[in-house]
C-alpha cells in the first residue's frame, strides 16, 4: 500500500460542518423576556472530556457556554456503492469542449459520526442552542464541497453531502453536588455525515491525438460454395505454408495488411499562390514578389481545430521575435507566428493566406506552418513547396 490518496475530504467536510453551527449567539433575557445581553458561544473541535478539563482555569470556574465537537467513527456506506469497474465520468469543462474530458473511479462512500455536547450554565441558553440547529436539521442540511482538484476538471465540481441528525439529545444535570461546585448543563447529540473518500488519481484519461489501424487480409478455413453446389476450393493460409495469420507472420506478403491512420495532426496536399486574380498550384522553390500583395490559398486537413500558423526559415534573421512550436506528436521546431489578421480560416481543409505587399520585407526561402495541440505541418509537403523572397 505504498500509494497515498489524501485529499483532505475528512478535514474538509469536518470543517464545513463546524462552519455551519459556528454562529450561534445566545441572549440573556429579563423577566420580560426582553433580550439585555448577546453571547456568542464558542464551538471547538474536541472531546467532551477534554474541553471539560482545558475550561477549568485555576480558580475552577467554567467558561460556558461551549460546544464541543469530535469525529467518534468512519464506516463504509453499502447503501451508496454501485458499479466499482465503470469510472464515472465528469465534464473537464463548462462548456463542452472535445480535447478535454475527465473520469474518476468510484469513491468509497463513507459515514463520519460525529458527537456533539453542548455545556452552559442554564437550561435557557442549552434551549436556545438546540434552537439554533434542530428546526434546520429536519430531515437533513447539506454542505456543499469540491471534487479534488487532481481529478482533472478545470473549475469546481460540485458534491453535495448530507448531514443527518440523530434526533436525540441526551441531558445531563448535576444532581449530587456541593456548595462550591459550579452548576452546569451537557447535552449530548450525534450527527452522521455522508462523505466520500478518493482512491489515488494515478491514471488520469488523456486526450487521443494518434491512431494507427492495421487491417489485415485474412483467408478464412471455410470453404465457399456458388448457388449450383460447386465448391470453390479457396487455399487456406495454412494450406498456403504460412504457419499463423498474416498479421503474426513476418513471411506473409506486405501486400496481405494495410495501415489506417486517424490523426489529429494538421497535414497540407496543395498550396495556390496568385498576385492577381489567378491562382496557380506552385511546386518546388517559387519566387514571391514582396512588393505586392500575396495570396495564398492551402488545402488540407485538419485546420479548424485551433490552429496557429507560422513562418519558418532557414535564414537567422529573416524575422525577429521567432518562437518555438511545440505539440505532443511533433518534434519541435521554431517559426515567427502570424496575427489572425493575416489568415482565414474557410472550413477544416481549406485556408487563406493574405500578405500586403511590403509585409514580406525579409529575404530567403521559407515555407509556412501550422500547428496544434497534436502537432504541426509544413507547406513544403505539398509538392515539396519552398518560398523564396
Amino acid at each position: 500500500m505504498r500509494n497515498r490518496a489524501y485529499h483532505f475530504e475528512i478535514k474538509d467536510l469536518l470543517t464545513q460542518f463546524v462552519a455551519a453551527f459556528d454562529d450561534t449567539v445566545i441572549s440573556r433575557f429579563n423577566r420580560n423576556r426582553e433580550a439585555k445581553q448577546n453571547i456568542e458561544v464558542r464551538y471547538v473541535f474536541a472531546p467532551k472530556q477534554r474541553v471539560m478539563y482545558d475550561i477549568i482555569n485555576k480558580a475552577q470556574n467554567l467558561t460556558l457556554p461551549v460546544v464541543s465537537i469530535n469525529l467518534t467513527g468512519v464506516t463504509r456506506d453499502e447503501t451508496r456503492v454501485f458499479n466499482k469497474l465503470a469510472p464515472s465520468f465528469i465534464p473537464g469543462q463548462l462548456t463542452e469542449h472535445p480535447e478535454k474530458s475527465s473520469k474518476f473511479l468510484m469513491p468509497v462512500p463513507v459515514n463520519l459520526s460525529v458527537s456533539m455536547s453542548i455545556m452552559t450554565r442554564y437550561m435557557a441558553d442549552a434551549d436556545q442552542i438546540i434552537s439554533n440547529f434542530i428546526p434546520y436539521n429536519n430531515p437533513y442540511i447539506i454542505l456543499s464541497w469540491k471534487v479534488p482538484a487532481d481529478f482533472g476538471t478545470d473549475y469546481e465540481q460540485e458534491i453535495r453531502s448530507e448531514v443527518l441528525w440523530s434526533g436525540d439529545l441526551s441531558y445531563t444535570t448535576p444532581t449530587d453536588t456541593s456548595y462550591s461546585d459550579k452548576f452546569r448543563v451537557v447535552i449530548d447529540t450525534s450527527f452522521t455525515i455522508k462523505g466520500w473518500l478518493f482512491p489515488e488519481q494515478k491514471d488520469p484519461q488523456n486526450t487521443i491525438y494518434k491512431i494507427d489501424n492495421n487491417f489485415i487480409n485474412v483467408n478464412l478455413a471455410n470453404r465457399i460454395y456458388d448457388p449450383e453446389g460447386k465448391e470453390l476450393n479457396f487455399l487456406t493460409y495454412e494450406q498456403q505454408g504460412y504457419q499463423s495469420l498474416p498479421g503474426f507472420d513476418d513471411t506473409v506478403p506486405t501486400s496481405y495488411s494495410e495501415t489506417v491512420t486517424i490523426s489529429g495532426i494538421p497535414e497540407f496536399t496543395n498550396i495556390f499562390y496568385a498576385t492577381t486574380g489567378t491562382f496557380n498550384a506552385i511546386r518546388g522553390v517559387t519566387t514571391i514578389l514582396s512588393g505586392r500583395d500575396n495570396n495564398f490559398t492551402l488545402y488540407g486537413k485538419r485546420f479548424d481545430t485551433s490552429n496557429s500558423y507560422y513562418l519558418s526559415s532557414n535564414v537567422d534573421d529573416f524575422y525577429s521575435n521567432y518562437q518555438q512550436i511545440t505539440s505532443v506528436k511533433s518534434p519541435t521546431i521554431s517559426g515567427y507566428k502570424l496575427d489572425e489578421s493575416f489568415y482565414s480560416t474557410g472550413n477544416d481543409n481549406i485556408v487563406n493566406l493574405f500578405f500586403p505587399a511590403s509585409s514580406l520585407s525579409a529575404s530567403g526561402n521559407f515555407t509556412i506552418v501550422t500547428a496544434n495541440v497534436a502537432g504541426w505541418a509544413t507547406s513544403y509537403q505539398a509538392q515539396s513547396s519552398i518560398l523564396k523572397i
